[in-house]
């Protein structure tokens, strides 16, 4: 009952959360829609920051599992990139049909909030972006083995700016409300790529 109730305050957090941010949404208005007493939140999360983290966690997760469908080596390294594109712009799609907008990256701007909490959220916004980067960077220097990139490519230099095109197009998708922005990410990290040999 209790896991139970922890996870239906994360999940309805989580709701809120991609409608708007971290900051915006209340803990009153979390416990209205969870159906819960705020010493319930409180027993769970000791702070509007903590159960922040727990939402980012939960993001993480999710996306996790999309990179590991994306990154299975069935395919070439880039085109795996490719393939993890396109399914983040399908996840944007779906969340803009529950939501009504799209909301952006579920990652990003919690991230970005979350790590503004002090050492413990900044270490863990950390974990969550370097996750990430590790499956942009194994691609790439697995691309650079086969000669689809130029053999002085830093790997993860170039994955973490692969992480920020594709967070700055996330942002570009969240502002026209328009999840296929995220598509020309595609080309932009193949010109990325070409232009850091």
């Amino acid at each position: 009952m209790a896991r139970d109730t922890r996870e239906r305050i994360v999940a309805v957090a989580r709701d809120l959360v991609h409608g708007a941010s971290l900051a915006e949404v209340s803990t009153e208005e979390i416990c209205k829609a969870a159906g819960v007493h705020k010493g319930s939140l409180y027993h769970f999360f000791p702070s509007k920051e903590a159960l922040g983290g727990a939402v980012l966690d939960r993001n993480w997760e999710m996306l996790h599992a999309v990179l590991e469908e994306a990154f299975v080596a069935d395919v070439p390294p880039l085109e795996r990139i490719d393939r993890f594109v396109d399914s983040f712009v399908r996840m944007l799609s779906l969340m803009r049909e529950r939501f009504g907008a799209t909301p952006g990256c579920p990652l990003g701007g919690l991230a970005a909030e979350v790590a503004g909490h002090g050492d413990d959220g900044r270490a863990r916004a950390g974990r969550v972006l370097s996750g990430w980067t590790g499956y942009f960077a194994t691609a790439i220097s697995e691309a650079k083995g086969r000669g689809d990139v130029p053999t002085d490519v830093d790997a993860d230099s170039a994955a973490t700016r692969a992480l920020a095109l594709m967070q700055g197009l996330s942002l570009l998708a969240k502002a026209h409300d328009d999840p296929a922005l995220v598509l020309l990410a595609k080309a932009d990290i193949r010109l990325l790529l070409r232009a850091s040999g």
